[in-house]
């Protein structure tokens, strides 16, 4: 080589050394992440279906109450700047929705499950839209969630592994509570103004422990014997379990934590008016330090040979690891690669998925709906309001 182009070679390295970008994955401005939040909101609303609602429930069955409440959710906690240009969106949504409040409060459409996520989505989607408007909906929703938590006034006793836990649906015959249902009946409850002193809140504290893999504070339940790692699975209940299992000789049976549920647990936890300082928190805050990543729903798929294990549920974990770590009000997490900044990270994943168009799509993994791109963005949409309330306009 030439000392000329020796000379050439080397100013390269050093430009490139020199150059922030290249050299650090730099934090992303505030107008950045607000710029990703518009265009995947403008993405929603142009396919927004004509009655007001989004997704479908079956060929020609325009309108999906899930899908449609997260579309609502997302929009109506748009950015304080950007709020009034999606108002009449949420507005025809909701009118939409309240066609499906049945009489005893809950949301649901014809010969259709899914009532807990529906009812706790459509009440956040209009608590959030104007509390004040749909006041005596949203008081009805509640009351049917309330109501239906898995306790003694439905049949089901203290030492049942589903007490004070939710299902698909209210049927208490076969109560079939899991982590993920119980996550999202919380998070309306408390965002309906329930009061904290409430017993709902002790009876799920009580079913959410015995979700996590932590033997200090759950000593197990039937066949279920906790690992000790701090994180959370599914189903204590063995119905229909998504983690992996590992068989013991005496018969018992422990589930893998993964992060899904983790930041899911975490959450209701916190929502349930735990204290920080519990060991139940603590021993969750430690296994999302010891799993940090957002490449993957870190623990699924553990033992599973599909390639697309980890990969399944991936929108739905950076919607958890949002609402989680808001919750735990702390900006930054320590973790076993040192100190994250949380919304920078989760802004800086979604803005590397992001389509031009401004959705999200599942590529790696269709399961869960997440190959269909409605469902992953507006799970984004929810998470990136999440962060941007903590990224700061750089002066």
């Amino acid at each position: 080589m030439s000392l000329l182009n020796r000379f050439a070679a080397a100013a390269c390295v050093c430009l490139i050394a020199a150059t922030p970008s290249l050299a650090k994955d730099r934090d992303l401005a505030r107008s950045e992440v607000l710029k990703m939040y518009e265009k995947s909101a403008n993405w929603i609303v142009k396919i927004q279906n004509k009655n007001g609602s989004w997704g479908e429930r079956g060929p020609g069955l325009k309108g999906e109450l899930g899908t449609t409440g997260l579309a609502v959710m997302g929009l109506a906690e748009a950015p304080p700047e950007l709020r009034a240009k999606y108002k009449a969106s949420c507005t025809k949504a909701i009118d939409w929705m309240l066609k499906c409040q049945q009489a005893d409060g809950s949301f649901t459409h014809k010969r259709s499950g899914y009532i807990t996520y529906r009812t706790s989505l459509a009440l956040m989607a209009m608590k959030r839209t104007d509390a004040k408007k749909y006041k005596d909906a949203i008081a009805k929703a509640a009351k049917w969630l309330s109501e239906t938590q898995f306790s003694d006034s439905n049949g089901v006793k203290k030492g049942d592994v589903n007490y004070g836990g939710w299902g698909y649906d209210k049927s208490g015959a076969k109560p079939d509570a899991d982590l993920s249902n119980a996550s999202m009946a919380l998070q309306a409850l408390k965002e309906s103004g329930l009061s904290e002193d409430d017993p709902v809140f002790k009876r799920a504290a009580k079913f959410i422990s015995g979700c996590q893999n932590n033997s200090e504070t759950n000593k197990g339940t039937g066949k279920i014997k906790p690992k000790n790692d701090g994180g959370f699975f599914y189903d204590p209940g063995l119905s229909r379990n998504k983690s992996s299992s590992t068989d013991h000789k005496d018969g018992t049976v422990s589930y893998e934590s993964y992060a899904g549920m983790t930041y899911a647990g975490l959450m209701s936890l916190l929502y349930c008016n735990v204290d920080k300082k519990d060991p139940r928190v603590k021993a969750a805050i430690k296994w999302i330090g010891a799993h940090w990543t957002l490449a993957k729903n870190s623990g699924l798929g553990v033992r599973n040979p599909k390639k697309d294990a980890n990969q399944q549920g991936l929108f739905y974990y950076y919607l958890a690891f949002a609402k989680a770590l808001e919750a735990y009000g702390e900006v930054t997490i320590k973790t076993k690669d040192g100190d994250k900044n949380w919304p920078q990270e989760l802004a800086k994943t979604l803005k590397k998925k992001q389509k031009p168009a401004g959705f999200w799509i599942n590529e790696a993994s269709p399961r869960w709906w997440e190959g269909n791109p409605v469902i992953p963005t507006v799970y984004s949409l929810n998470a990136l309001n999440k962060a941007l309330k903590h990224i700061e306009t750089k002066k």
